[in-house]
């Protein structure tokens, strides 16, 4: 049993007993990610107390677990030719287009900080990769994004980021909802709540996804 699943264990688990279908792998694979941001992912080094003290958003601990994993992910994408979408905030521009939660106005707007939507050295996009200001939580809501991937006649996505109760669940849910087949690499996405990761990637692999390892991702990246 993976650790999210701890939370069902016993009778909690019986309300998804029926779901336990997986998808079957398509043939054309993308690589979907969300978020790796400064403001999301904070300095390095911080508890989280700390780390939400320097950026409210941020994940500490959490998003340094994953970076390693989203390297890896990254580098099998880019041997194998695969494609890889980058997502990050609006920034500034959500002072017209709207905020990403409904408290990221209020007080001090984060993502008008100086580097508060600067990519980390992890996720830091290569040239010929797609990346995607986004103005809400999904990937997909009023972005090019799933027009940019059908053109590719891309099914599979494989799901990095964060955080994994916010913009990644939202992506995954849109992207089964645009005919995509979401697989969300377990150790490459992150959130600063570990319950609310457990329950996330619970949920999303009952109903919208398949949760992977990294190791199952990455092979299967490879024999493309």
């Amino acid at each position: 049993m993976r650790w999210w699943q701890d939370v069902f264990a016993g009778e909690a688990g019986t309300a998804y007993a029926s779901f336990a279908h997986r998808q079957e792998p398509g043939t054309t694979p993308a690589v979907l990610v969300i978020d790796v941001v400064r403001s999301f992912v904070g300095s390095p080094g911080l508890d989280l107390a700390a780390a939400v003290a320097e950026w409210p958003t941020a994940c500490g601990p959490a998003a340094y677990e994953a970076l390693p994993a989203l390297a890896r992910l990254l580098a099998a994408a880019r041997g194998a030719g695969v494609p890889v979408v980058h997502l990050r905030p609006a920034g500034p521009a959500a002072r017209f287009l709207g905020p990403t939660v409904k408290n990221e106005l209020v007080g001090e707007f984060v993502n008008g900080r100086p580097g508060a939507v600067d990519f980390v050295p992890e996720s830091t996009p290569r040239d010929g990769e797609l990346v995607v200001a986004k103005s809400r939580a999904s990937a997909f809501f009023n972005t090019p994004v799933a027009t940019y991937l059908h053109a590719l006649g891309v099914d599979d996505l494989f799901v990095a980021g964060t955080t994994t109760s916010g913009c990644v669940r939202a992506s995954v849910v849109d992207a089964f909802s645009h005919g995509f087949k979401p697989f969300v690499v377990e150790q490459a996405v992150f959130d600063r709540s570990r319950l609310s990761a457990a329950v996330s990637l619970y949920e999303m692999d009952a109903k919208y996804a398949d949760v992977v390892q990294l190791d199952d991702a990455v092979k299967r990246l490879d024999v493309r």
